[in-house]
């Protein structure tokens, strides 16, 4: 794959990412937070609770991940494509490694918490990161 075909990538799943954040960040807004609702029922696989309310403690942690996965997928897009494109090895070992590291964190407490579907997403969301990255070589070309 070509630097700019794994920046182009890159870019899509930034933007997806940032799109799946707003829509999760409003799961502290009873009256929209249905696609909150939604995306946190399909984590915790099967869709059984789209029409409980969420707590306060969830529509909390809901804020801040949404916020957190809003501000990767500008790292993402703002950071990293950049890199990718002038194969900075530097930049895309460094996020290789925040991935792996975000990775373990979470798919580890969410099996802890019982939620083991949770780990099945995870491992989409990392693979769309990591097929970019691996492989980028200093001399690539684009």
């Amino acid at each position: 794959m070509s630097l700019d075909t794994r920046a182009k990538f890159m870019m899509v799943v930034a933007v997806i990412f940032f799109i799946y954040s707003i829509l999760w960040a409003l799961a502290p807004y009873p009256s929209l937070n249905l696609p909150a609702r939604f995306i946190l029922d399909l984590a915790d696989w099967p869709l059984d609770n789209l029409d409980a309310p969420l707590d306060r403690n969830t529509q909390w942690l809901s804020a801040i991940g949404a916020g957190v996965l809003a501000a990767i997928s500008i790292f993402l897009g703002g950071i990293v494509v950049p890199a990718i494109k002038k194969a900075d090895t530097s930049v895309t070992r460094t996020t290789i490694l925040a991935m792996v590291v975000w990775y373990v964190i979470d798919s580890t407490g969410s099996v802890a918490a019982g939620v083991f579907s949770n780990v099945f997403f995870n491992t989409i969301y990392l693979f769309l990161i990591l097929i970019p990255l691996i492989r980028i070589s200093p001399d690539a070309k684009a």
